[in-house]
């Protein structure tokens, strides 16, 4: 294929103009940035200047005097006479220990309604007095409500109501639970009405 000498001449002096042209945006770039350095450079900034000389003259830092140091003092442990809190005689090694006690849960007893919730789904929302006997009004979280007097049970720990106390809008469970020991222990719980 050939090229005519006027077209390729033309390719070269448009090529050309478009090399001059961009060596020119970038050498104005490179002015315009330069103006711009020498702008920030004339500024002296005098109250800057004088600021950070004089800003702390007057002012010595404060430090903080170090805390005292108290020297260790050891112990001696001198009770090697009295029963030793670690031995395994006073923990009961077995439930079966306990169950024999006696001191558990009545396992004869038939359960009432209101102790198959744990206390936090059972709610006080009232008490009432009915022929000189107290009642506690008890909502579940299935929306239903109950009546119970001293002697009914409430929660999953055999909680025992004690005492009804209207006045206050208070009753006073005792439960029985297991200790760290696995021994049986008594205690007791307030429940009130929630404003």
């Amino acid at each position: 294929m050939l090229v005519s000498p006027m077209h390729s001449t033309n390719c070269d002096v448009k090529s050309y103009i478009r090399m001059c042209q961009t060596s020119i945006f970038r050498l104005v770039g490179l002015v315009i940035m330069a103006l711009v350095l020498q702008a920030c450079q004339g500024s002296d900034m005098p109250d800057l200047k004088e600021f950070v000389t004089t800003a702390y003259q007057n002012k010595k830092p404060e430090i903080e005097s170090l805390p005292e140091i108290v020297p260790y003092k050891g112990f001696t442990y001198s009770a090697t006479e009295e029963a030793d809190p670690f031995d395994t005689k006073n923990i009961a090694t077995s439930r079966a220990q306990v169950a024999a006690s006696g001191e558990g849960p009545n396992a004869n007893r038939r359960r009432e309604h209101l102790e198959s919730f744990p206390l936090d789904a059972l709610k006080m929302v009232g008490t009432m007095i009915q022929k000189t006997v107290p009642w506690v009004i008890v909502q579940t979280s299935e929306g239903k409500a109950f009546r119970a007097k001293v002697g009914n049970y409430l929660g999953q720990n055999e909680g025992q109501i004690m005492q009804i106390i209207p006045q206050e809008q208070k009753i006073v469970l005792a439960e029985l639970v297991l200790d760290s020991a696995g021994l049986w222990v008594t205690r007791e719980v307030e429940i009130t009405i929630d404003e």
